[in-house]
C-alpha cells in the first residue's frame, strides 16, 4: 500500500474513533524509515495528540519492538500518547497490546485507546480484505531449514555456512542465493538481524510460536494405522527401529514416542513414526506381524507434511532408534490432543530453551 492510501485511511480510522471532533494527520518518520505520523485531535474543551506508528507486518517481534519503541521515546509525556496502527490486529494480537497498555487501533475497526478522558474499547471487527501474500513463508519445508539450522547452531553463522550445514547432511540442499531471501523474509519480520556477516536470531520466543500457529495450518499428507499384539506400545519401537533399518527405510519417531527417547515426561499407547514412503514401511510392519487398521492401532506412520526437513537434524539417543529434532518433536506435540501440550513445554523446558532464549544480541 502506497504510503499517501495509508495515511487517508488513518485519517478516515481516527474519524471514526473521533466523529465530533477536528483530525488532523502530520506525516512523520520514526527509526529513519517507519512510517509514522502525529494526530491532534481537537473536541473544543481539551486536545489530544498522538504519537503514531505503522506497521505494515505486525508480525509479535514487530509487535515488541514497536511497543518498546513507542515506550521510551514517549514514556512520561502526558500530552503526547503513544499508538501503534495496522491494516489488521488478531484478536490474539490485540489482547497482547491491551496488556502492554499500549493504544492501538486497525483498519477493519478494531481499537483500544485509554486515557484520561478517553475510554475506547473496540473489538471483534474482522479482516475484510484479502491478507497480501507473504513475500517468502520461513515456515515452509524447505525455509525452515534455515530456521532449523540457526537454532541449532550455538552461535550466530553466515548465509553461505547455512547452506553449507544444509548440505553437509547429504539430503538436501540450499543455495546461498535462497538463504538470503529467507533471512531477509525473517528480518522483515523482526525475527533476525545482521552482526557484521553474520545472522542473528530476535524474539525466538515468539518466533516459535508464530511457527507452531503457522504449522497448525498444515496436515500430514497421509498416515496408516497398525496393530501389533504386545503389553505396551513402547516395548515394539526397538523391533520397529531395527526392521526399518533392516530394510534400509528411513525414518523418525516422533510425537510422544520420540519425545520418550529424549526427556520422557508422558506415557503413551500409539507410537508415531515418520517415513519417506509408506509402502516400504508397510512391508516392513508386515513381517513384524503388524495389521493395518481403520483404528485402534498402536503404531501410526505417517507421511510428513515437512517431506524434508522433519527427518533434518535427527537424533540417535543411544546410537539406536533415531528420533525427529526437539524442534519437530515440539510443534507435533504442542497441539497433540492427549498431554501433548504438557509434553511439548517439557521438552521446551529442558532442551529448547537455551537456543530460543539465547543471547545473541547485536
Amino acid at each position: 500500500m502506497l504510503a499517501h492510501e495509508t495515511y487517508a485511511r488513518l485519517t478516515e480510522a481516527l474519524r471514526q474513533l473521533f466523529p465530533e471532533s477536528d483530525v488532523e494527520l502530520v506525516p512523520t518518520q520514526t527509526r529513519g524509515h517507519a512510517p509514522a505520523a502525529r494526530a491532534n485531535i481537537g473536541s473544543g474543551t481539551s486536545d489530544l495528540q498522538f504519537w503514531i506508528e505503522l506497521l505494515s507486518n505486525p508480525s509479535r517481534a514487530n509487535l515488541i519492538d514497536a511497543v518498546t519503541l513507542l515506550q521510551s521515546t514517549h514514556s512520561g509525556d502526558c500530552h503526547r500518547i503513544p499508538m501503534l496502527a495496522a491494516t489488521y490486529l488478531s484478536p490474539t494480537k490485540q489482547a497482547m497490546l491491551r496488556d502492554t497498555q499500549t493504544a492501538f487501533l486497525d483498519f477493519a475497526g478494531n481499537a483500544w485507546i485509554v486515557t484520561p478522558g478517553v475510554h475506547i474499547d473496540r473489538r471483534g471487527f474482522e479482516n475484510s480484505e484479502k491478507e497480501p501474500r507473504e513475500q517468502r513463508d520461513p515456515f515452509s519445508d524447505k525455509a525452515s531449514l534455515v530456521l532449523r539450522t540457526l537454532l541449532s547452531t550455538q552461535s550466530p553463522i553466515g548465509v553461505r555456512q547455512i547452506a553449507d550445514v544444509v548440505d553437509s547432511t547429504g539430503e538436501t540442499s540450499l543455495s546461498p542465493g535462497y538463504v538470503s531471501k529467507v533471512v531477509q523474509e525473517l528480518e522483515r519480520r523482526g525475527y533476525a538481524a545482521r552482526r557484521e556477516d553474520r545472522i542473528v536470531l530476535k524474539h525466538g520466543r515468539e518466533l516459535l510460536e508464530e511457527w507452531v500457529i503457522a504449522y497448525r495450518r498444515r496436515t500430514h499428507i497421509a498416515s496408516r494405522e497398525y496393530f501389533m499384539p504386545s503389553p505396551s506400545a513402547e516395548s515394539l519401537m526397538p523391533g520397529i527401529a531395527e526392521a526399518f533399518d533392516r530394510q534400509g527405510i528411513d525414518y523418525v519417531f516422533a510425537g510422544h514416542a520420540g519425545a520418550s527417547l529424549v526427556d520422557r515426561y508422558a506415557s503413551f499407547d500409539v507410537i508415531d513414526v515418520y517415513v519417506r514412503s509408506l509402502e516400504d514401511a508397510d512391508l516392513a510392519l508386515a513381517a513384524l506381524g503388524a495389521h493395518q487398521v481403520d483404528r485402534g492401532g498402536n503404531v501410526r506412520v505417517s507421511l510428513p507434511y515437512y517431506r524434508e526437513s522433519a527427518f533434518y537434524d535427527r537424533q540417535a539417543p543411544g546410537g539406536a532408534m533415531k528420533v525427529a529434532s526437539d524442534v519437530q518433536l515440539y510443534l507435533d506435540l504442542y497441539d497433540y490432543p492427549i498431554r501433548g501440550r504438557e509434553q511439548a513445554e517439557h521438552l521446551y523446558e529442558r532442551r529448547l530453551r537455551p537456543l530460543v532464549e539465547r543471547s545473541d544480541a547485536l
